[in-house]
């Protein structure tokens, strides 16, 4: 944390370079607040670098363009460098900010991070939790992966490394390719529903065609990423994908997606509107959402309804869609595998700051972006 007379001396050498911009006074008085904030942070956390980043994109919309490199060595004496870095975390990880405040994650490991596609910092938190820390050289060989020489036109192939580092790349890209497919699934699944809640009458039979099959492959795909396979204690037979708890918001998710399936289970033509526009898109809006804890749409379940989603649960995992009742559903059980996390753990030091660009946004369904 800087001194007192250190940030006297700061903000007496700072009067040049207000009256050279000729910076109002409402933002000088804002300037200098977020300058003294910096100051009291001392950026020794993992909160207080997203904290910092944060207060710095806020100079950086507010300060006159070309002037933030000296603002910050000034008022802040920190290399323009190191506060593009910072500012990247806050920008770029802040959809996993509790996880990596959870871990404790440090500030250099933060900045390789914030340059990582989103794919591989999940990757790399479900490392993190593996592991139990995270490192700048875990950082470097996850994203590696994606720079691989592909000039002969061959892939690594990752099916044919054996142990438990053939086993953990194995996880790490099911959990990384699954993830992303299921993802675009749902934004697919959203999009159909806004096309038709957006013309004058809801089609059941149109809609049907676009999200049925979608979303009885969704379904599956979060069972498969989500849940470890549960046997019955005697005899360790009929095996099968554990439940999401009864009263939980995913198994509320899990119910709208087998409901989606089977245009049998929808409500009346009279009733679509409401169901989707109230209920449907609510939840699946929630699936995807950016937001580092976004708020359930709807209310918390009774204990009835409860369950009653709980038996809709387990007939969905025993009987999956296009499988009798009676029959056993072999194919579908085979698919359904333990997801830990990942990959390779290597040893290195940690590296300096660097310079990083921001991530690139994904595009949402129209009613996220709103």
């Amino acid at each position: 944390m800087t001194s007192t007379q250190e940030i006297k001396t700061a903000a007496a050498s700072s009067a040049a370079f207000y009256a050279d911009m000729d910076i109002p006074t409402a933002v000088y008085t804002k300037l200098e607040d977020t300058a003294s904030r910096i100051h009291e942070l001392g950026r020794r956390t993992t909160e207080q670098t997203f904290e910092l980043g944060d207060h710095l994109a806020q100079v950086a919309a507010i300060l006159p363009e070309g002037t933030f490199n000296r603002w910050v060595d000034i008022r802040c004496n920190l290399k323009a460098r190191s506060a593009r870095n910072y500012m990247a975390v806050f920008r770029n990880l802040g959809f996993c900010r509790d996880e990596l405040v959870d871990l404790s994650v440090g500030s250099t490991v933060l900045f390789h991070l914030s340059s990582a596609t989103e794919d591989r910092i999940v990757e790399a938190i479900a490392f993190a939790n593996e592991a139990g820390r995270l490192k700048v050289a875990d950082v470097k060989t996850i994203m590696a992966s994606t720079n691989e020489d592909e000039d002969d036109g061959k892939r690594n192939d990752q099916f044919s490394v054996g142990g438990l580092t053939g086993l953990k790349a194995l996880i790490a890209l099911k959990s990384r390719e699954g993830l992303k497919v299921f993802i675009d699934d749902i934004v697919a699944i959203c999009r159909a529903i806004e096309e038709a809640l957006s013309q004058k009458r809801v089609i059941k039979e149109a809609l049907a065609k676009e999200v049925q099959d979608l979303s009885r492959v969704a379904r599956l795909e979060l069972t498969n990423l989500a849940l470890f396979v549960e046997t019955e204690t005697e005899l360790r037979c009929n095996a099968r994908a554990m439940t999401f708890p009864k009263s939980s918001e995913w198994a509320r998710v899990h119910d709208i997606l087998y409901k989606l399936g089977g245009v049998e289970q929808w409500p009346k033509s009279g009733g679509m509107r409401d169901w989707l526009q109230l209920e449907v898109l609510p939840v699946l809006l929630w699936v995807v959402s950016k937001e580092r804890k976004p708020k359930w749409p709807l209310e918390r379940p009774t204990a009835a309804v409860a369950s009653e989603r709980a038996e809709i649960s387990y007939l969905s995992e025993g009987a999956p869609d296009g499988v009798d009742e009676g029959a056993e559903p072999t194919a579908i059980l085979a698919q359904i595998n333990i997801v830990p996390p990942l990959a390779h753990e290597v040893e290195h030091d940690p590296s300096d700051e660097i310079d990083v660009n921001l991530s690139e946004e994904v595009e949402l369904p129209t009613a996220v972006m709103a």
